[in-house]
Formats: structure tokens, sequence, C-alpha cells
């Protein structure tokens, strides 16, 4: 009988212990985490490359890095590992386990937090737990781990999704300021408005970058101002009366609503260089619940934004240009 499998070795520990270090990039951490020592996993190590019969790890004076053979296996093992214990954790009992709901920090804070209110209307019982990052990718959020069931994360347009495209929504930018600022209830044009000090979300300053040039105004690009390395710091500032911002109209539609944010007159509204996806790691009727009151909710103010548009006269500008 041919024997399957035949280039695993013949015990799979070596393969936990290569994660381990691979993840950690260190033989130290990896032995802390496994409860074994340090020599343990060295010898490991050795013997899972004596068997494959390639290096996995480039050994220098106090640093550990991965060869490519090393980075292909690591990966493939991180992801199988994090399917594996998806799996085992379906099949436990999560009765009484939270929704875990992870998310970038803007994200959280400007628009999911203030909204999960709606959620828990609807289903009171179900306790969700939410962790967030700074940063906002499939990398930065760390889309590999098991540490969560439903994941909000966003991507440049220009760049590849490592996991499958659930598109929840584009961004459409503009410049948004407070009445504190111009202390008048009439709208002011753009050219006005840029003459105030610039709120920067980003120390690229990407956003006013892209704005500015989709609408013929790269002249009037100002590095000047503030810079923040959130977006909800700078929306903060904006709120204050410090000065003008960009930002993800998505993120404001309620306060547009309310006015405690205005657009300029005759606003150009742009679908901005990123797109927001979702990804489930686990399935449940708790992860449904939350994937289909999540999506209907970006629907419906996506709506609302869009008759805002119509009503104050804002022009949305979809596509490249």
């Amino acid at each position: 009988m041919k024997k399957r499998h035949e280039l695993l070795p013949p015990s799979l520990n070596g393969l936990r212990v290569f994660e381990a270090a691979a993840r950690h990039l260190s033989f130290t951490l990896a032995a802390s985490e496994l409860s074994v020592t340090q020599s343990a996993v060295s010898r490991q190590i050795r013997q899972l490359e004596e068997h494959f019969g390639f290096s996995l790890f480039i050994r220098r004076h106090r640093a550990l890095s991965l060869t490519d053979e090393g980075k292909e296996v690591a990966l493939l093992l991180t992801r199988q590992y994090s399917e594996l214990n998806s799996a085992l954790r379906q099949l436990k009992s999560k009765e009484n386990e939270p929704l875990r709901v992870k998310v970038a920090m803007s994200f959280a804070v400007r628009w999911l937090i203030p909204r999960l209110h709606s959620f828990k209307e609807h289903y009171p019982t179900l306790d969700i737990a939410l962790t967030s990052t700074m940063g906002h990718t499939s990398e930065e959020l760390r889309l590999d781990d098991d540490d969560y069931d439903v994941a909000i994360y966003g991507m440049p347009k220009a760049s590849k999704n490592p996991y499958q495209k659930n598109f929840l929504r584009k961004e459409y930018l503009a410049p948004v300021y407070s009445e504190l600022l111009t202390k008048t209830e009439q709208p002011v044009d753009i050219d006005t408005l840029l003459t105030y000090q610039r709120l920067h979300p980003t120390a690229d300053r990407t956003d006013w970058r892209v704005w500015l040039k989709r609408n013929q105004k790269s002249h009037l690009m100002n590095n000047s101002g503030l810079t923040f390395d959130t977006l909800d710091m700078a929306l903060t500032s904006c709120f204050a009366g410090q000065g003008v911002t960009i930002t993800d109209l998505m993120l404001v539609v309620h306060e547009l609503k309310q006015g405690y944010l205005q657009l300029p007159q005759s606003a150009t509204i742009i679908d901005g260089p990123w797109q927001y996806y979702y990804h489930c790691q686990t399935k449940s009727d708790a992860v449904t619940h939350f994937v289909t009151w999540l999506t209907n909710q970006q629907a419906t103010e996506q709506a609302q934004l869009f008759e805002m548009a119509t009503n104050h006269g804002w022009q949305i500008i979809e596509g490249d240009s």
C-alpha cells in the first residue's frame, strides 16, 4: 500500500514548533509559548530541515529570518492551523461565548460603536467582544490569527486581497468642517474653506492629495496645519472648530444629517483609494446575524449620503478620472 503524505515528517510536533518559531522569529519565544527549552526547539527545527532537505531559517548573530522556503511553509502552516482551530471551536458548544469582532480603531470609534445598540436591540442576549487595531489592512489586523469571528478591514484598491473578497463598501472622500470654524450657518465655497487650517488625518496626507487632484486643485495642496495619526483625532479637532479635514463621509453620515459637520458649497465627493471588506473566520448564527446587520446598515447609510448629496447639490464622482 502506498504511504500517503510521505513527505511529512514522522512526528508532526516539529511542524508545530516551526510554526511558533517562524511566527515569533525567535527560538526563545517559541520555547516559552510551547513550554519547552530553547535547545529542544533548536533540535526540532534542525531535524525538520534534515527531513525536508532545505533550510528553514537564516541564522545570524542575535537575529533569525526565514528562508524563501521557510516563508512558504510558515504561511501554509499558520493558515491551516488557524482553520483547524476555528473548526474545532465551532464543534464545541458556543452557547455562552461572545461574538468576537475585530476592526480598525477609527472604524470602531467613528462608526461601529455608536451603532452597536441597534444590533443589540435585535439580539439582546448576544454578547459582543470588540477588539481593535491601529491599522486597517488584512495584514495589520492579522486575519491569519483565529482570535475573532468577524473582521472588518480596509484595503487600497490597487493592492491584492489574499482573502475572500466580501465587499462591504467604497469610501467617499470630501472636506468637512464645523460651523465653529466659519462662524456662519451658510455653506462656504471650497476655495474659501481651503484658506483655513488643514487637519491631516494621516502623515502622508494621501486623502487630501487625491481629492485635490481629482478636483484639479493640486496647486492648493498645503502640508502645514495639524497632522494626526488617526482619522478619529482629526475629526475630533474638526468638531472643535480647529480647522478643515478630509474624511470618509460614510463614517460621519449621522453627523452630516444632524448638522454637526458641513461640506463646502457645491462640494465634490470622490470615491477614495480604499475599499472595505469583511472576513468571517467562523460560521455561526451569530456571525450571520452580524454580517446581515452590518451590510444592511452600510447600504442604508450610503443611500442616506446620496440623498443628502442630491438635496445639497453635492456632486458624487465615482471611478478614476
